[in-house]
């Protein structure tokens, strides 16, 4: 539909509301608000004309204040309890020089609603303005009770910076790109950084999209106190009860307690194993052999785990050629003797821990630099200088779908 047709259509647009449930009590604790246009004996989303970049910004607010208003002026007859998130352009507030949003809030705060109880969704990656000016309204607001999402992170990822000077309550991740195959690895990584991010900002994780029990069990395994999507409950008219999917909800979790339990049980059993191996060869190596071959003994027999084999200092210093496996047999790579890998993310703490507690540690599953695919590395102290690392074939990994996780 034309834009300029919705705009003149004002008086046909309506308020829908699609429930946001807790991880915690399993309940809904919120609606986002999203507008529709009557047609007859349907409905259309508005969604198209609110992302349209032909679209002004003022056209947008006209449109957005109507179905906000409706909405508040339904959300307070029904006398509802839960949060009602409210979507904003991240340029809006350049926009909108006579404070017609704020004003509108603070009319109905006179009418009686709680200001904390609101929720206001900026779409982050559209912001094209000054985000100085926008993180000093957002604080403003902030004053009030308003409690600030961050929308629309995993479609393209926002400025890091710029989220953290937003200071939001709530990081928001759509998980439709799940479904594309071909971003799933890059998409992960994306997910944990966010959830980095969302733990310094002291900031919830809210999951958006969630059309499948898999993309729900995701969200809930990677740190998502809220959850919204199809799957749990589609865009209605109208408010529902709060504990509508309380008992599905105790279920399914349940479930997803039961495989998250499965699944570190094989990574524990696999580096208890792992332990007993490398230790048990490494009472058959002869000490007073050169080092690179001491690690050549110890790797052959194993190529059917791993890949790479090498050792460090404890300082991170490679002492060792690097030991790769190519097809049939163990090759030497000499160029990477005397680099240093004390930069690599908890090199350091592993190190402590191994020196620490005498014992291997199987790592989290990441991305290979060189090859880009998933794998996990298996480190061991050798004695109090030298420490082996051996990373993992993704073969192995793909032949034990339990590590992959």
């Amino acid at each position: 539909m034309d834009p300029l047709d919705v705009v003149l259509q004002v008086d046909e647009v309506e308020p829908h509301f699609q429930a946001i449930f807790s991880a915690d009590s399993h309940e809904i604790i919120g609606y986002e608000v999203l507008g529709r246009l009557r047609q007859q004996e349907r409905t259309i989303s508005l969604g198209p004309f609110f992302h349209d970049a032909n679209v002004p910004d003022d056209f947008k607010m006209e449109m957005d204040l109507k179905v906000q208003q409706l909405a508040l002026n339904y959300y307070m007859e029904q006398n509802i309890q839960q949060h009602l998130f409210l979507n904003i352009g991240a340029n809006y507030f350049a926009t909108d020089t006579d404070d017609q949003f704020l004003n509108q809030l603070l009319a109905y705060q006179e009418k009686g609603l709680d200001l904390s109880k609101i929720v206001i969704e900026i779409m982050g990656h559209q912001a094209t303005g000054d985000i100085d000016s926008l993180s000093h309204t957002l604080k403003y607001l902030q004053t009030f009770g308003v409690k600030v999402v961050v929308d629309e992170l995993g479609t393209g990822m926002s400025n890091v910076e710029d989220i953290m000077l937003m200071e939001p309550d709530i990081l928001k991740v759509d998980l439709e790109v799940l479904q594309n195959e071909s971003m799933s690895t890059s998409f992960h990584g994306i997910i944990h950084s966010l959830s980095l991010l969302a733990r310094k900002l002291g900031a919830e994780l809210l999951f958006n999209g969630i059309a499948s029990n898999y993309q729900f069990h995701y969200a809930w395994r990677n740190n998502g106190r809220y959850y919204q999507g199809d799957f749990l409950s589609e865009i209605k008219p109208h408010f529902l009860a709060v504990d509508v999917l309380k008992k599905r909800f105790r279920l399914d979790i349940q479930q997803f307690i039961e495989i998250e339990r499965t699944k570190l049980m094989a990574k524990y059993q696999l580096a208890r194993t792992l332990n007993q191996l490398i230790s048990g060869k490494g009472k058959e190596v002869k000490k007073h052999r050169p080092l690179d071959e001491q690690v050549d003994y110890l790797a052959r027999g194993l190529e059917d785990i791993f890949f790479k084999v090498y050792v460090t200092d404890e300082d991170g210093f490679q002492k060792t050629v690097n030991l790769i496996y190519n097809e049939e047999e163990w090759e030497w790579d000499s160029l990477v003797k005397g680099k240093n890998w004390s930069w690599r993310p908890y090199f350091i703490e592993n190190v402590i821990r191994m020196k620490e507690e005498k014992t291997g540690i199987l790592s989290d599953l990441y991305n290979d630099i060189e090859t880009g695919e998933r794998i996990r590395t298996f480190s061991y102290p050798l004695d109090s200088d030298y420490y082996l690392f051996m990373d993992i074939s993704p073969m192995y990994l793909d032949d034990h779908e339990d590590l992959l996780w």
